[in-house]
């Protein structure tokens, strides 16, 4: 079943829109973090894919994000600030310890400021 879920072309999409987000490509389009829990419904609801998975997935990919101190601050409280939805859905999909995990990973979760593109530019200081 694994070989036929890479084949979907919507899946596909999902990733790659996932892949925008991880990399913070379009900081200033708020609207891609809707459409791709958008495109996590549709995949759950009449691909086939569990939605628990989906849930599971997005909740993972904007904690990450959020937690990225290379991508732009606005850009990671952004993702910050949608991490709930997915953890929602988690709530009636996972079981009570994951989702206990889950939110508390959430509730705990302390952003580091992002660094500054002279930081980016320059590097470490011991290279």
């Amino acid at each position: 079943m694994a070989s036929v879920l890479h084949e979907l072309p919507q899946l596909q999409s999902w990733h790659a829109l996932g892949l925008r987000i991880r990399c913070g490509l379009d900081p200033d389009e708020p609207r891609l973090i809707d459409h791709y829990l958008a495109e996590g419904r549709y995949l759950a609801r009449f691909k086939g894919i569990p939605n628990r998975h989906i849930a599971q997935a997005s909740f993972r990919l904007l904690l990450d994000t959020a937690r990225d101190t290379v991508l732009p601050w606005h850009w990671r409280c952004l993702c910050l600030d949608q991490c709930w939805r997915p953890l929602r859905d988690l709530k009636t999909l996972a079981s009570d310890r994951q989702w206990r995990a889950c939110a508390y990973e959430l509730a705990s979760c302390v952003l580091q400021p992002s660094i500054s593109l002279t930081e980016l530019l320059q590097g470490h200081s011991d290279e």
